[in-house]
């Protein structure tokens, strides 16, 4: 009963997000944590498709009333408009939905910023459904900017079923980038590695805060204070799957799952040893979710592994900072609402299509075209769909993109244990 009673409190700080826009009230976040509760306990379990995850924080609790939470802008945006605790801060379809029926699209996260083209009317709720069709069906947001100059390509031909990006501007749709597991994690920020400081974490995350007040929030720059707040918070963070139906706890039994021990570990090159203990275990739950872990560390088929890009020992992320082009933004991965571009190599004259020109926009590589940052793996379940454009709606289409794409090879058992170690993690 307490937990459920902690849990409709959260549920209460979106609804009252969701109020303050609709009614024009401006409520301070402080306001809504005198409602809702200051904090939430460490490893409290938030449901979510596959079971339930939980944040650990090394502060002590997460903290509900620090600058994360505050709108810094003008448009009533904040880090958790985008970043929610029950999401793995990060923000799914359906909550997106849920928010926009509740205030007829006027809540914050609805801005002309992220809509399919900010040229479109927002005037009426069936233009903002219009609008915001790409937010509201996979989650994604619009990013992008001119091509970048003196690069080794050329944007030949564009292609966007939304009528915005054209051979002067790149539109690239990305699905949140969650806040959390940064102590196992890599020291690249952003799917495509922007704002990244070389291998400088902390750099990295302090540019990022400060560049989506500016940008995101439409604010004045922050002072060094709070952006400090922000990724001191941030950094607290740690999230996983934390419960498992006809699994139980996936800390028990002499297994390393869940945020707490998370966020003991150091950041190691290694392989995910979370679930060794089940190994043949008596529980036939348990034993898929070790034998997934196993088909996960191992050398496919095809000669490739999954901890071969996902090499943070039980995080998940690139211990080098690698970032890879699994095909995701490729022409043969690409659905009918996403952008098409035509790169031409300015020396070679090969052409490349894609839907993202992901690193590539950043170093101005040919090489670097298609490629993007190798997230962490912990709460998976919480954050579908998956990859930075959100084309794979559940973890085993994640896992039947890597076989028709990168020609991995899985029986449907493997498949399906594999399937059963991700959504475990």
């Amino acid at each position: 009963m307490i937990i459920k009673g902690v849990v409709s409190r959260v549920f209460t700080i979106r609804v009252v997000f969701a109020l303050t826009a609709v009614l024009g009230i401006a409520f301070s976040v402080s306001k809504v944590n005198s409602m809702s509760g200051d904090s939430l306990p460490n490893n409290l379990p938030h449901p979510n498709p596959g079971g339930k995850a939980a944040t650990f924080s090394t502060q002590g609790n997460v903290n509900l009333t620090g600058e994360y939470f505050q709108a810094q802008g003008t448009n009533g945006r904040s880090c958790v408009s985008c970043h929610i605790p029950e999401e793995a801060w990060s923000i799914n379809p359906g909550t997106l939905q849920d928010l926009f029926d509740q205030t007829d699209g006027t809540h914050p996260v609805f801005n002309i910023l992220d809509a399919n083209n900010p040229n479109m009317d927002v005037s009426t709720p069936a233009a903002r459904l219009a609008a915001y069709s790409m937010l509201l069906s996979r989650g994604v947001f619009r990013r992008g900017g001119p091509p970048r100059p003196n690069s080794e390509w050329e944007l030949i031909a564009v292609e966007d079923p939304h009528g915005f990006a054209s051979l002067e501007r790149l539109v690239h749709w990305r699905r949140v980038m969650p806040t959390i597991n940064f102590a196992q994690g890599s020291a690249t920020v952003n799917w495509d590695g922007g704002n990244s400081i070389g291998v400088d974490q902390l750099a990295g995350l302090n540019n990022q805060a400060a560049r989506n007040i500016i940008g995101a929030q439409q604010g004045l720059p922050a002072p060094p204070e709070v952006i400090a707040d922000i990724v001191n918070f941030e950094r607290s963070l740690s999230t996983a799957q934390l419960i498992v139906p006809g699994v139980g706890r996936l800390d028990s039994d002499s297994a390393r799952g869940g945020p707490e021990e998370l966020s003991g570990m150091e950041k190691t090159l290694g392989r995910f040893d979370l679930f060794d203990a089940w190994v043949d275990h008596s529980n036939p739950r348990r034993a898929q979710i070790a034998r997934g872990q196993a088909i996960f560390n191992s050398t496919n088929a095809n000669g490739r592994s999954c901890n071969g890009c996902h090499n943070s020992a039980n995080n998940g992320t690139n211990i080098d900072n690698t970032l890879f082009d699994i095909r995701a933004a490729s022409l043969a991965a690409r659905t009918p609402d996403l952008p098409l571009y035509t790169f031409r190599n300015k020396s070679t004259g090969e052409t490349r299509q894609l839907s993202d020109a992901g690193r590539g926009n950043i170093t101005g590589l040919w090489t670097d075209l298609g490629k993007f940052k190798t997230p962490t793996l912990r709460a998976l379940a919480a954050r579908a769909p998956y990859f930075h454009n959100g084309i794979a709606p559940t973890l085993t289409d994640v896992v039947l993109h890597y076989e028709k794409h990168l020609l991995f090879v899985y029986t449907d058992q493997e498949r399906a244990d594999l399937v059963a170690f991700l959504n475990a993690l």
